[in-house]
């Protein structure tokens, strides 16, 4: 996930105050000051003076480019600029985030302290607060952290939870800070959620179905399910509930995003049938490339080629449409075409409502040249207008695909 975050500048123009206090874990937050900068943010850092006896503050100032705020450090010869002290840093923020945030630090922030440069720092910024707790097992578990933690979401705090696994102090448990990347990705989606994509429901499909024809073999096709897993987390980082149908795993995701794992035509169409709702439809992105044929028997074992000669013939029966079939959703379509003679005229008929069309709300075209490519471009179809994206990554694209949504809407 850490490389697929990195694809474009998500967070160009974005001010991340990242906050670090006394743990081992400090090491860490050097990955998250780089992963920042590769997402186009500019990053600033406040160092407790634990952290300090971890990491030295010019290992984050070589990399962040900022003077680092110590206890030691602070500045207020505001003439001169860019003056680092705890409000200015503060001012700066669009959105703070404390990584590792240590048990001494968490009780501190949940009852207003402002005892050193870190906690004064928190205390006056208004930008959105993310915590990523990191320390023993039972110092995280302890009835007063728990309190401090609850106290702190309910001040409006995000807490990233800790992981379980093999800590500094030679125990196995819960308390190692989340992985780097779900860090990034929850923060991520703190800046770039919007009231038209927060809290909407949306259902994406991907990949290529699976039939199978005996115990080893099937019929199936190339889609990689890029197009789709870039889709699903661009979706994510704009604040929607989402849902990936796939059968393939092309890209590690955020935690947040549901995952369903299917093979068959069947599959995918029982799986989308559970998120029907036709008082307030979800949105339903079909780019699953579904088989048209499946074998119309499947035969149990494996099938020997002594036994079926040196030629095959495979009866096969028409798959079920699936984007046809169901209802409830605000549907998106992706037409695949090799044909640029026929593409858009096809791909304009799936806007056609049941049974000649298949009822889409939009419709996403593409060349098939583009299967397992990392960049696309699609032809944005709607019965009153069209629109074509620029050619590039495909998380790039999904981006404007949810960009031309928003406008039409």
């Amino acid at each position: 996930m850490l490389s697929s975050l990195s694809q474009i500048p998500l967070l160009e123009g974005k001010n991340i105050l990242l906050l670090v206090s006394g743990s081992i874990a400090a090491y860490k937050a050097l990955e998250l000051v780089r992963l920042f900068k590769k997402m186009g943010a500019s990053v600033r850092v406040v160092m407790s003076g634990g952290a300090c006896q971890f990491v030295q503050p010019l290992s984050f100032e070589a990399l962040s480019h900022f003077q680092v705020l110590t206890d030691t450090h602070e500045k207020w010869a505001l003439c001169e600029g860019d003056c680092a002290n705890h409000i200015s840093y503060a001012k700066s923020a669009d959105l703070v985030l404390v990584a590792p945030a240590s048990a001494n630090t968490l009780a501190k922030l949940a009852h207003g302290l402002a005892d050193n440069a870190l906690s004064a720092t928190f205390l006056a910024s208004k930008a959105p607060k993310v915590l990523a707790p990191a320390m023993n097992t039972q110092m995280f578990l302890a009835k007063q952290t728990q309190h401090n933690l609850k106290r702190l979401r309910a001040l409006g705090c995000e807490v990233v939870a800790p992981q379980s696994g093999l800590l500094a102090c030679n125990t196995t448990g819960v308390g190692a800070m989340a992985d780097m990347a779900e860090i990034a990705s929850i923060c991520a989606r703190k800046l770039l959620s919007n009231a038209f994509w927060a809290g909407k429901k949306a259902v994406v499909t991907g990949g290529g179905s699976v039939e199978a024809i005996d115990a080893v073999r099937c019929i199936s096709n190339f889609s990689s399910g890029l197009q789709a897993h870039f889709l699903a987390l661009a979706l994510w980082l704009k604040g929607a509930q989402v849902v990936l149908i796939s059968s393939k795993n092309a890209l590690e995701l955020p935690s947040g995003i549901e995952r369903v794992k299917v093979q068959s035509a069947n599959d995918y169409l029982e799986a989308l049938k559970t998120h029907e709702n036709p008082s307030n439809p979800p949105f339903l992105f079909m780019l699953a490339a579904i088989s048209d044929y499946k074998p119309k028997n499947r035969h149990q074992g494996k099938l020997k080629k002594q036994d079926l000669g040196p030629f095959w013939d495979l009866e096969c029966v028409q798959n079920t449409d699936i984007l046809r079939s169901v209802s409830g959703f605000h549907k998106v379509g992706f037409k695949a075409e090799s044909d640029p003679t026929h593409a858009l005229a096809n791909a304009k008929k799936l806007l056609d409502p049941p049974p000649q069309g298949k009822g889409c709300k939009l419709v996403c075209l593409n060349d098939t040249s583009t299967l397992g490519q990392d960049t696309n471009q699609l032809t944005l179809l709607t019965p009153h207008a069209r629109h074509t994206t620029t050619k590039g990554h495909k998380f790039q694209v999904s981006f404007e695909v949810l960009e031309f949504i928003e406008k039409m809407a």
